[in-house]
């Protein structure tokens, strides 16, 4: 068949169908046709198979609907072997095939997997990285409206302005805010104004101070006694008022006030944790037994700022006062939760050296009385020796819990010196060893049935016995290598003995017949021997023995015949005799003067084995021996035996393997049979959780044991008795109307309008009467504002590095692809602990088997890039049943397609193109 070719021109607007093809071609020669196949890149042809099967069944699905979530198994089987075709596999993804590892539910909670794509994988970390709170400022500068000014509040839209008059002090500022409902609280600290918002509102505050100046002609005071009264405020009086004022303190404004009893030395009495609540707010706190009052009142102090509650220490007492007076000031305390302390009793140290007591009921007590009925004890192993010393050499592995060594030991060493080399390597196999007489015993280093040690026996002295040699058959036999333990028996026959190479050389009546020069060679080497005419042949016999020590031939003479033999057996027995001039001729040999030995033939065990000469080596699965023949003898020798067996090696104490085991303690408490772990035991009796330790070697009776749980002591004194206090309003009578004061500022009318009248702290009694007169009035001018602002402190939550926001009440998170929604568990706040969320999902149906090959090098390559997005149909992906409409399913499957077709030219209808079969060349 010819196939002629074509210029490029001539396939213009033509398809070259290759894509599969037969030729048929019949030679001249041939009477039947030779069938040619080939197949062109049948990996690409089954993906593009497989594609061209995912897209069909989507276009199917989309004429009749928009869903495909019947097909979606089976493009999940097909993908599947897409993936193994293209080298890879495949996951797949979803929330029903994803695995969660390492969450915390009492960190996380509610967790939502949203998005998984296929091989998807992420792993979270993070938390709370900022607590929500309401807003708060600290006015620095609030001395300066000690002479006077205003202060301007706005919360969120609501404003408010306060009024200070000359001379007031800052803690007096907080309690004329707090006194009224202004939505703020505020203290005096260290010298500053705090002021923080009560709901969650934005937060502003303008300091306004004023320089105050006196005009004649306006309201004037006279006869205040200033160690009674600090301020009287006239700005709210008409011009021209004359006024006497005159009263009494009846009480002054109190603090709430509750007192926690300390022990001696002004320690805590017990552990503690409770909420401490005052006007500000509410805060936990913590205390521990044995911590000093000073340390347990800066805890509390450090969150004055929080809840308005300080706190202060007398003697044993510690003292929590309200920052505030009246009756608005509150101490409260609440949700007290107090430890319960475990307590060990009556344990004997020589009986259980630790006892540790995990966990016990509230307020419960359970008592412990038995009996260890076994000891624990360590695996020992004994080795046997005698007179104190080794019996055999040996070499074995010795192994503890903690590795293996290789000791060696030698015939009559003394056991001590073993015992010390052995215990010089405890540190590498945990096994320490001990001598008592001709017993050296090996010792675990942990007690416990799952500790061991083992002694494995490499090698040990070999006893070899041979009988049955008969010495006029075999003589020394030697055994060069014995298989241990094993016995071997050797019997055949000698079928043929070894000869000696020989020559032959007739003479004339007892004489040479003709003069001759020869070389003489034996095993040994070669000499030259002159011959003369008529030389006797005794002379000549004499001549050759004379060299023998260098020929290694013997020359005998019998009657006018010498024969030349060599000394040895076999075919290293040689004898050749080269004339180099004259007359010399010999008999036998090979004709020429040359003639060697033959070596003994055998037969052992039905072997064929042929000797060196009468030099015998034998070997086979059991053992290689050397022995040599009596010369001459032939036919069957006695059988010989060889019987190898081990030296003395008495190990006892352990199984067959030799491995001996630790004992687990056994004991008897409250009637209930326990085994330990080695001698620590591990129980549950009653509420209470304990673990112990027996004495090493210990067995008998227990002391009775007292375990119980104590609620610590938590006293706290005042108030109403169940931790609530509040304080009280001052009253003051003044020109004969009562008033009440949570500050000690009492507003009095004066007419129609009023006055501020503000006492000396904590002064109470009668106070010096006062006028009010029109000589004297006041001027102000406003100094330079300065403003401050704050916004409430929105909680914040970060995820590997990134801000997280809040939709609609939950965290939502994206990383790598696995998007996931949760909530905090209740209470939680902090750094969570890292978890992974990972595709484990796999094909329902496995795929079909087609043998081919996965593609490779730049095929792969390229055809991963053409079916980028197809993968993402797989459960979990991007445009799987649950995502997409299948008409969009279909159009990824379809753009996948037409990239394979664009790639290798494949059209289904009309075979492959031209520039699909010069992408396979080339690849």
């Amino acid at each position: 068949m010819t196939i002629s070719s074509s210029t490029s021109s001539s396939f213009v607007s033509r398809s070259l169908l290759v894509e599969n093809f037969q030729l048929s071609a019949r030679a001249s020669s041939q009477t039947e046709p030779e069938t040619l196949l080939r197949r062109v890149d049948t990996t690409s042809d089954r993906i593009n198979s497989l594609v061209a099967g995912i897209s069909e069944k989507l276009l199917d699905a989309a004429r009749v609907g928009s869903s495909f979530s019947n097909l979606q198994g089976n493009i999940d089987t097909a993908l599947t072997e897409i993936s193994e075709l293209l080298g890879q596999s495949l996951t797949l993804g979803g929330s029903e095939n994803s695995v969660v590892r390492g969450l915390d539910s009492g960190q996380i909670k509610d967790l939502e997997i949203l998005s998984l794509p296929p091989n998807g994988s992420a792993r979270f970390s993070g938390g709370v990285s900022q607590r929500a709170g309401n807003a708060e400022i600290l006015i620095t500068d609030a001395g300066r409206l000690q002479g006077g000014g205003t202060l301007d509040l706005k919360v969120g839209e609501s404003s408010r302005r306060i009024q200070f008059q000359p001379g007031r002090s800052i803690s007096g500022m907080a309690q004329q805010i707090n006194s009224s409902n202004y939505g703020v609280k505020a203290i005096d600290l260290d010298g500053k104004l705090q002021l923080t918002a009560k709901t969650s509102e934005s937060l502003e505050a303008t300091v306004r101070p004023v320089r105050t100046g006196r005009n004649y002609g306006d309201n004037q005071l006279f006869g205040v006694n200033a160690s009674q009264i600090d301020r009287v405020d006239l700005s709210q009086l008409p011009e021209g008022v004359s006024q006497t004022v005159q009263g009494q303190v009846d009480s002054v404004a109190s603090v709430a006030r509750l007192t926690y009893q300390g022990t001696a030395g002004g320690l805590v009495a017990g552990s503690a944790s409770f909420d401490l609540s005052g006007d500000l707010g509410s805060a936990n706190v913590e205390t521990t037994r044995g911590e000093s009052l000073i340390s347990f009142a800066e805890k509390i102090n450090n969150v004055s700022a929080f809840t308005g509650v300080k706190a202060e220490v007398n003697g044993n007492e510690l003292r929590l006062v309200s920052q505030l007076r009246g009756d608005d000031a509150e101490v409260r305390l609440s949700n007290v939760v107090r430890q319960f302390r475990p307590t060990v009793e009556g344990v004997n140290a020589a009986q259980i050296p630790r006892f540790d007591l995990q966990s016990i009921a509230d307020g419960a007590e359970v008592n412990l009385s038995g009996s260890v009925t076994t000891a624990a004890d360590t695996a020992k192993l004994q080795y046997q020796g005698s007179g104190g010393n080794v019996v055999d050499s040996a070499v074995f592995t010795l192994s503890g819990n903690l590795g293996s060594e290789q000791i060696a030991i030698s015939q009559s060493e003394s056991l001590v010196d073993v015992r010390d080399r052995i215990n010089a390597e405890t540190d590498s196999t945990g096994v320490t060893a001990s001598v008592d007489g001709d017993t050296l015993q090996f010792s675990g280093s942990e007690v416990g049935s799952a500790e061991s040690i083992q002694v494995t026996l490499d090698d040990i002295t070999q006893y070899v016995e041979v009988d049955g040699v008969n010495a006029s058959q075999i003589q020394g036999f030697t055994v060069n290598s014995s298989e241990p333990r094993s016995t071997n028996t050797l019997s055949g026959s000698v079928d043929q003995a070894a000869t000696k190479g020989q020559l032959t050389y007739d003479g004339f009546l007892g004489s040479a017949s003709a003069s001759a020069t020869i070389n003489l060679t034996g095993e040994l080497g070669t000499v030259e021997i002159d011959v003369s005419a008529f030389q006797s042949l005794s002379s000549l016999r004499d001549d050759i023995n004379d060299r023998t020590g260098d020929t290694g031939v013997v020359a005998t003479l019998s009657g006018s015949r010498i024969t030349l033999e060599s000394q040895s057996d076999g075919s290293d027995g040689i004898v050749e005799v080269e004339v180099t001039s004259g007359s010399f001729d010999t008999n036998g040999g090979d004709g020429n003067g040359i003639a060697a030995g033959a070596d003994a033939q055998l037969t052992i065990n039905g072997n064929s084995v042929t000797a060196d000469g009468n030099q015998v080596d034998y070997v086979d699965s059991l053992g290689s021996y050397s022995f040599d023949l009596e010369p001459g003898f032939t036919g069957t020798f006695d059988s010989v035996t060889v019987t190898t067996s081990d030296g003395s090696f008495d190990l006892s104490g352990g199984d067959e393997t030799g491995t001996a085991y630790g004992v687990d303690a056994e004991a008897t408490i409250n009637g209930q049979s326990y085994v330990a772990d080695g001698d620590e035991f591990d129980l549950t009796v009653d509420s209470a959780v304990m673990t112990f330790d027996v004495e090493a070697g210990f067995s008998g009776a227990i002391d009775p044991i007292t375990l119980r749980s104590d609620e610590d002591e938590f006293t706290v004194t005042g108030g109403d008795g169940n931790g609530n206090a509040s304080g009280q309003d001052g009253q003051a009578t003044i020109n004969g109307a009562i008033y009440t004061s949570s500050n000690d500022t009492y507003q009095v009318a004066i007419g129609e309008s009023s006055i501020d009248l503000e006492l000396a702290e904590f002064f109470a009694g009668a106070f010096d009467s006062f006028e009010i007169d029109s000589d004297v009035s006041t001027k102000r001018r406003t100094g330079t504002p300065s403003t401050y602002n704050a916004s409430a402190a929105r909680e914040r939550f970060a995820i590997n590095g990134q801000e997280v926001s809040k939709v609609d009440g939950r965290y939502e998170f994206e990383q790598d692809g696995v998007r996931i929604g949760f909530q905090l568990a209740d209470g939680f706040r902090g750094s969570f602990d890292n978890f992974t969320i990972t595709a484990n999902g796999a094909a329902s149906e496995p795929y079909s088997s087609y043998q081919t090959s996965p593609l490779t090098g730049t095929t792969l390559d390229a055809t991963q890039a053409a079916l980028i997005d197809l993968l993402q149909l797989a459960s979990g992906g991007d445009y799987d049943s649950k995502q997409t409409h299948a008409l969009d399913a279909y159009s990824v499957s379809k753009e996948a397609l037409v990239n394979l077709q664009s790639l290798f030219g494949v059209s289904s209808r009309r075979g492959r193109s031209l520039n699909g079969l010069l992408f396979d060349q080339s690849a």
